[in-house]
């Protein structure tokens, strides 16, 4: 009997230190993920505002080259439409990386919390009370912090960017300008895409962790 508590002690006291040291390396995770996206994100800044810095509406409107203007490069609309639908893109991507990995974590998260209940028993809500619950969250928070900021971050990045070019003059004028017309839908599109598939990771999430514990 005294071997049998032996036993189970040193089982919670594996469990609680697979606790601390996957919360380090998820610490860590993040930080590197954190520089990662910085990086790509001020890339993309950088790129969309030296094109959107450097259109000039006398360009034709469908120019497609560099057209230097006292020994100084200038875009047309059209070359600043199709950068906003790569950076539109880019971020889109983004977002759907963030996406995955939060749902990941929270899949894993709830994968432990499963085995740790199963082991620590009614020890596990004396330790960890709603502390470690991943399966209560609503659409707004089931992802993890880190992640939902940078996922509307980027959301409002790309609204920002569809802003900027619906405010750069002359360039909603889509008259005999279908090429234009289309890139600018395209734009519209990714936007949107991106909050579907923030809705779709919501399901997954609904149906494979928070509705499978209610069952």
């Amino acid at each position: 009997m005294e071997n049998s508590n032996s036993d189970n002690m040193e089982i919670k006291e594996k469990i609680l230190e697979n606790l601390h040291s996957q919360f380090a390396e998820n610490q860590n995770h993040h930080q590197g993920l954190f520089i990662q996206f910085l990086i790509a994100l001020l890339a993309l800044f950088a790129g969309f505002g030296y094109v959107y810095t450097h259109v000039n509406s006398t360009i034709e409107y469908t120019q497609s080259f560099v057209q230097k203007i006292n020994e100084v490069e200038y875009f047309s609309n059209q070359t600043l439409l199709a950068t906003s639908v790569i950076v539109l893109a880019v971020l889109l991507l983004l977002n759907g990386i963030l996406l995955n990995q939060g749902y990941g974590f929270r899949r894993d998260q709830h994968l432990n919390m499963i085995i740790r209940k199963k082991y620590l028993g009614d020890d596990y809500d004396k330790v960890f009370d709603k502390l470690y619950d991943s399966d209560n969250k609503g659409y707004w928070d089931f992802l993890p912090n880190f992640y939902i900021i940078f996922f509307w971050f980027i959301l409002g990045f790309q609204i920002s960017v569809f802003i900027a070019i619906c405010s750069k003059e002359n360039l909603i004028n889509f008259s005999d300008k279908f090429f234009s017309l289309i890139l600018f839908i395209i734009g519209i599109v990714l936007i949107i895409l991106s909050m579907a598939f923030y809705s779709r990771t919501y399901c997954k999430y609904r149906l494979n962790l928070k509705e499978k514990k209610d069952s």
